[in-house]
């Protein structure tokens, strides 16, 4: 809802300011005051356009500004150059500012029937009027989670070849470093064996020379055993020599553990097998696996586990066969529900039918036909039905779509009618002179529907018929007056003796008695 309206420099207003208040607000005055600059103010915000060949002359810009209710504020500067938007005290693009207005705000004037000359917004309407926005919403968002499963599935069907190859090179991996068959500590014990190999045959040479010298005939032990008698003869006559032939008896000792441990050792160095080449590839296998898969063969072998991990989710989790039996659901959960809103929209197409005749009936078309035509479409966000709303107003003529009737004031009197079965709570609507063709009783009915259009939404309406006015719970009159060779048009609120007199100006084009009497009468007969 509107609170606060100023116009500046806009034609022939140089400065207007509206208070405004909930319920039925009117603008009267004579014809070319300026009634409908005041309207077209307020459009600017909601076109995000600014045309600056509305500047009043002489000035370098025009401006509105808007309060709501809530006290959200938004202006248009409307400049020669370049216009700009404010929205809440921040520069805005002008796009910007008109969507953050155009659910707050509409406006029907002579030829400005937004909502009825987009036909996408009909089947929005039907589903409003019948109760069926939350069934259009579940709709809607289940819609969206199709469109969003399809796109996976299409995304993992282009990515399929690659999944594919990297199955294909996780097996080769798991394969290659199975068949390598390795053993945590291998290859110390390669390299070990690897490099007593290597010494063997001088290991062989030197145990070769070490037990000749302890077994030959003439070796050092036989040297020694010669040693030791002849050690035993000296110590019998000298008594310091028995200490050395002691120490000779020791080492023979140990010459014989010695000689134990060489044909030990010689045993070993046999029966040692393996063959240097084998070991060499099987250690340069372990290089190249290690350059591949980590520094260890304890590394190897973990790549190894995660390889088998990753392969056995790939293989255990179809991704695609999934997402294709999530997307059967959802679709199934989706004609559902489009087809219990398609049973309610053709069932309820006909119920708005006849409310919106009797409506359009009160407004002086004496036998309208208004049809709601719903076509079937493929599947789309709002079920699988398009719906357009068909109009004549005269016998004998074809329904047409609305968008291609002529008449502004026809389309402004569908429009109040539809309004009137369905406004939203709460936002303002702008009729600009939908009176047109109107008189007599009519006028008084459009007034009353208006009036109680007003008492869920704010109406705002440029009106010539008094019965009209008479209605408002506030009333604006809008004068023009030229001074010093220019014009100036000015809008003060009426109420009491004020607002008589400009009843009775509508009423007669005076402010006679008679026509005060007429005016009070009028206002007396709108208040009950």
């Amino acid at each position: 809802m509107i609170t606060y309206l100023r116009i500046k420099n806009i034609a022939v207003i140089e400065e207007a300011e509206l208070e405004l208040e909930p319920g039925f607000v009117v603008l009267t005055g004579e014809t070319g005051a300026g009634k409908s600059i005041i309207v077209g103010g307020v459009k600017f915000l909601l076109s995000g356009k600014g045309d600056p060949d509305i500047i009043r002359s002489g000035e370098e810009n025009a401006k509105i500004e808007v309060m709501f209710e809530g006290d959200t504020t938004a202006s248009v500067e409307i400049r020669k150059t370049r216009s700009k938007g404010i929205l809440n005290g921040e520069l805005v693009p002008l796009k910007k500012l008109s969507e953050a207005v155009a659910d707050k705000i509409d406006i029907f004037g002579q030829r400005d029937h937004y909502f009825l000359l987009d036909s996408s917004n009909h089947l929005l309407f039907l589903d409003s009027f019948l109760g069926l926005l939350d069934l259009r919403k579940r709709l809607a968002n289940l819609w969206e989670n199709i469109k969003e499963k399809e796109a996976a599935l299409k995304r993992i069907r282009a990515e399929k070849e690659e999944r594919e190859r990297e199955r294909d090179f996780l097996q080769f991996q798991i394969n290659e470093i199975e068949r390598a068959n390795l053993r945590p500590g291998e290859e110390e014990e390669l390299r070990e064996k690897r490099g007593f190999i290597l010494k063997r045959e001088r290991l062989k040479e030197l145990f070769t020379l070490v037990s000749a010298e302890l077994e030959e005939e003439g070796g050092a032990k036989d040297r020694l055993w010669s040693m030791k008698s002849a050690l035993e003869e000296l110590s019998d006559s000298f008594a310091d020599m028995k200490a050395y032939f002691q120490e000779i008896d020791s080492f023979l000792s140990v010459l014989s553990d010695l000689n134990f441990a060489i044909s030990e050792k010689s045993s070993v160095l046999e029966e040692t097998e393996g063959n240097i080449e084998e070991i060499e590839e099987r250690l340069a296998l372990i290089e190249r696996l290690k350059k591949k898969y980590g520094e260890t063969i304890d590394d190897i072998l973990e790549y190894r586990n995660r390889a088998k991990k990753q392969l056995q989710e790939l293989e255990q989790e179809d991704i695609e066969e999934k997402l294709e039996k999530e997307l059967e659901a959802l679709f199934e959960e989706y004609r559902k529900l489009a087809g219990e809103l398609s049973f309610k929209r053709k069932k309820g197409a006909s119920i708005l039918k006849k409310e919106a005749e009797e409506k359009l009936k009160k407004l002086a078309i004496s036998r309208p036909i208004f049809e709601v035509i719903l076509k079937k479409t493929e599947p789309y966000e709002f079920g699988l039905e398009e719906g357009e709303f068909f109009f004549s107003a005269n016998p004998g003529e074809e329904p047409k779509p609305l968008r291609k009737i002529a008449s502004g004031g026809e389309l402004s009197r569908v429009m109040l009618a539809l309004k009137s079965l369905n406004a939203e709570e709460g936002k303002t609507f702008i009729f600009d002179e939908i009176d047109t063709g109107i008189g007599g009783r009519t006028a008084y009915t459009l007034g009353k529907m208006l009036k109680d259009l007003s008492q869920r939404s704010q109406i705002i309406v440029v009106t010539h018929l008094p019965q009209v006015a008479a209605f408002a719970d506030q009333h604006f009159v809008i004068e023009k007056e030229v001074k010093g060779g220019r014009t100036y048009t000015y809008v003060r609120e009426v109420s009491g003796e004020e607002r008589l007199k400009e009843l009775a100006r509508m009423l007669a084009g005076d402010t006679s008695e008679s026509a005060l009497k007429t005016a009070r009468e009028l206002l007396d007969r709108t208040s009950t």
